[in-house]
């Protein structure tokens, strides 16, 4: 089997993307760019943790 890339903190700057593209949308820019990055460092720490308990189970 091919051996898992660990490519996980590249969700941060997807989240902070999706929040800069919705906030040229909204005229919100700065704000929208904010909250995005806010919920990409979030998700990563959430995803890590959870990645790292189900890491311990399975060893």
């Amino acid at each position: 089997m091919a051996k898992k890339k660990k490519n996980l903190i590249l969700i941060i700057p997807a989240f902070l993307l999706m929040g800069t593209a919705i906030g040229i949308q909204t005229k919100g820019v700065i704000k929208q760019t904010i909250i995005g990055l806010t919920v990409g460092i979030i998700v990563y720490f959430f995803l890590r943790y959870r990645n790292k308990n189900i890491n311990k189970t399975k060893s």
